[in-house]
């Protein structure tokens, strides 16, 4: 071992006259560990939250949607269509009209509410975003026996059927089979001034259950033909979804998907909007509260690293001695400081050791849904747990190391195992927050290249803390160290 290093390890083991500065290492320890393990953990929850909203936004979602720029119908969608899914990186296209309208519910003369049509070809829409995987009840929008049913008992014209968003249809208080009626347009009536709605009745056939705001709250779907029908637009669509090999690949494929589709300049401009332009607000909005913690933690970091710098400063107050002997017997001023860097370095290494330690623990507690013991277990073992800090603590055991050790080693399990019993994964819906993070459980996702930025961040942070008490102790002259001895 060279000089610095056992002269260090000697000042951190020994047992200081003054047991304050004892106190403030042990404070500075858990000072980086705590900043170190709340930083990895709370990133964890924001890149969980980011990773679990992209992958639910890519589930239900097409990675492009192409329209022209006014949002107008267009002819040839199929032959277009053929064209995009010829590209490279392309996994298939489907045609759609999307629409708003007014809602009325069965025997009632007002708009209960305005949601968003989008009329889907079935086989296509399903290649693109899987739409009948969330999809409680019948995908036939033309031949549903709900359909038939309605037609036998009614003695209104059926257009066909509807799949309306979950939550939607609860706020509503529709269930399957109910008739939903849909304002196409409001036309002028027979009398000047008077207005004629022009109503469509679809029968609820199946309910759409994304766990997604926008798709649960606000969206019904129907057959494109109904659609065309209802709108006055056969054989036209107003929008193309297309599904990529790979989402990151959107922004370059856009391009291209506009130069192939071959609109004209007398049919309109064409826009290619991808998934990351949809949701640009909300992934901007997580990378700052991402950096905004960043910052914070860094700063929990720098306090600690404080309690590292004073700690070194008392104990070259307390060592003016032993570093006026070192000098004496021919230590080099570069020794000593060594001797000191080499001390906080421990010292904020073991902390961020700890921290790494703490944070990915909570991280796997928080994520693993395997089942607990009860609570009051963890209650049960804070006697035994305080009573092991002060065996640890107190010399009550024999005086020797590996006694010593195996007692921290028995607190450690058990305060494992009592954080074992207390922390588990956070629901969502029990908190009421289901539907603002639109999930129902808070995820964890942990980047194994932040986590190492961090730690070199933390030690880099707590090495910077001991430059000047090291170079305060390297300036002491012999004969003043030794003077007053």
């Amino acid at each position: 071992m060279k000089f610095e290093w056992f002269v260090a390890s000697r000042y951190l083991r020994s047992r200081r006259k003054q047991s304050f500065i004892s106190i403030i290492s042990i404070i500075s320890i858990g000072g980086v560990a705590l900043g170190v393990a709340t930083v990895i953990l709370v990133i964890a929850v924001l890149d969980g939250v980011e990773h679990g909203l992209k992958d639910r936004f890519l589930s239900n979602e097409a990675h492009v949607v192409l329209s022209l720029i006014d949002y107008g119908f267009f002819r040839d969608y199929q032959k277009r269509i053929k064209r995009i899914e010829a590209l490279d990186d392309v996994v298939a296209a489907s045609p759609a009209i999307l629409t708003q309208t007014g809602v009325f519910r069965e025997r009632t003369d007002a708009i209960q509410d305005v949601i968003v049509i989008k009329g889907i070809d079935p086989a296509q829409e399903d290649k693109v975003t899987g739409f009948s995987t969330y999809v409680d009840g019948s995908t036939d929008f033309l031949n549903s026996e709900l359909i038939e049913k309605a037609r036998l008992i009614r003695d209104e014209t059926i257009t066909g059927g509807i799949i309306l968003g979950g939550r939607l249809a609860a706020r509503l208080g529709i269930i399957k089979g109910d008739v939903l009626r849909l304002l196409i347009k409001i036309a002028e009536g027979p009398v000047h001034g008077a207005l004629l709605p022009d109503l469509a009745n679809f029968v609820v056939i199946g309910f759409y259950e994304s766990e997604m705001e926008y798709y649960d709250n606000k969206l019904g779907l129907i057959h494109i033909d109904s659609a065309q029908k209802l709108y006055g637009v056969k054989e036209r669509a107003n929008s193309i979804f297309v599904r990529l090999t790979d989402a990151e690949l959107a922004p370059r494929i856009a391009t291209r998907i506009e130069d192939v589709a071959g609109f004209t300049v007398l049919e309109g401009m064409p826009h290619a909007r991808t998934w990351m332009e949809a949701q640009a607000q909300l992934f901007w909005a997580l990378r700052l509260e991402k950096i905004a913690t960043i910052v914070i933690e860094a700063l929990i970091i720098i306090v600690a690293s404080f309690n590292i710098a004073s700690t070194l400063i008392m104990t070259v107050m307390e060592k003016t001695k032993d570093v006026g002997t070192l000098r004496t017997l021919g230590s080099s001023r570069g020794n000593i400081m060594r001797i000191f860097m080499i001390q906080g370095s421990i010292i904020g290494m073991i902390g961020t050791i700890l921290g790494t330690a703490l944070g990915l623990s909570f991280c796997w507690l928080l994520s693993s849904n395997t089942a607990r013991p009860a609570y009051w277990y963890a209650f049960v073992l804070a006697v035994p747990i305080l009573l092991q800090i002060f065996i640890a603590t107190q010399r009550v055991l024999p005086n020797k190391g590996g006694w010593k050790l195996a007692a921290w080693i028995l607190l450690l399990v058990g305060v494992g195992f009592a954080l074992y019993c207390l922390v588990r994964p956070i629901s969502f819906v029990d908190l009421g927050l289901s539907q603002i993070y639109q999930m129902h459980q808070m995820p964890i996702k942990v980047n194994w290249l932040f986590v190492i930025f961090i730690n070199a961040l933390s030690l880099v942070i707590c090495w910077f803390a001991t430059l000047y008490p090291a170079w305060q102790a390297a300036n002491l002259k012999p004969v003043e160290a030794l003077q007053h001895e």
